[in-house]
């Protein structure tokens, strides 16, 4: 029985992206790279369970329930509390659908639960936000893969322990080592951006979040403003795969193209010799 202030709902939001149906499903599974709420578990797989979790203030366990590869998954919600009403979503289901279309794929993403009353609204700006956001940025946005033979933790200490000696550019002050470090990079009459380090996960991640930037060449020179740099590292046994993410330059972006080209390089060029052999872009 629903509690007085609960209701039933279903609330369907749908998006087309420009990737195959198998690439869509991967990047659903990967939800600890883009659910807004901390991810903590197995990774998702058929009757694998984890948590979802805000700080001390919202948790809430889940286990997947259907699993059809490149097809289908969805999760039902075992048990939640949130400290601030007691609001309780448990049996509360998140279904993800994958319809193949061309060399596209529509994702259909299913709230199927409860709500309270005065918060449908917000559930609604919640789901847009997680699916024509946050999914669709971190699927959209440019990517690319080195691997490597060094340990990660020889990986990681490349990536920031100098930045300047591997991005391309002489002229960058700051420090990039540790959580809440700042650093700018400053190219007159080309490029400007300042960097904050927001996550830090020693020899596994890195992420900047751009807080400035001011790209002249652009019609929106603070286009970067509100992107983040991502670099994941992922030991295999012979050396370390790196996965880098520039969240938030998408192909609707004015400089994705230019800029995507510019990371190719940075990432596959200079930073892939300066962490094989020590030798910086700048001698």
């Amino acid at each position: 029985m629903l509690k007085d202030n609960y209701r039933k709902t279903i609330y369907t939001v749908e998006i087309e992206v420009a990737r195959p149906a198998k690439d869509v499903f991967a990047h659903v599974l990967d939800l600890p790279r883009w659910w807004p709420e901390e991810f903590v578990g197995e990774p998702i797989h058929p009757g694998s369970e984890f948590v979802f979790r805000i700080g001390d203030s919202h948790y809430s366990t889940n286990k997947v329930i259907e699993f059809l590869p490149n097809e289908r998954v969805a999760w039902i919600t075992t048990g939640s509390r949130r400290s601030s009403d007691d609001f309780d979503l448990t049996g509360t289901k998140m279904i993800f659908a994958l319809t193949p279309k061309g060399g596209r794929t529509v994702l259909t993403y299913t709230y199927e639960g409860v709500v309270l009353e005065q918060e449908y609204d917000r559930l609604v700006q919640i789901c847009d936000l997680c699916i024509k956001e946050m999914f669709y940025d971190f699927i959209s946005s440019f990517s690319t893969s080195i691997e490597v033979a060094k340990p990660a933790h020889a990986v990681f200490e490349r990536i920031t322990g100098d930045v300047a000696k591997w991005w391309g550019f002489q002229d960058l002050a700051g420090s990039s080592t540790k959580l809440g470090d700042e650093f700018i990079v400053n190219h007159p009459g080309a490029h400007y951006s300042k960097q904050r380090l927001v996550e830090v996960v020693p020899d596994k991640r890195v992420v900047w979040l751009v807080t400035e930037s001011n790209l002249s060449w652009l019609k929106d020179p603070e286009e970067w403003n509100g992107t983040k740099m991502i670099f994941d590292l992922t030991g295999n046994g012979q050396g370390t795969l790196l996965h880098f993410t520039h969240w938030g330059l998408t192909p609707d972006k004015e400089s994705f193209a230019r800029c995507s080209e510019g990371w190719n390089m940075i990432i596959k060029d200079y930073l892939f010799r300066y962490i094989t052999n020590g030798i910086p872009h700048f001698l």
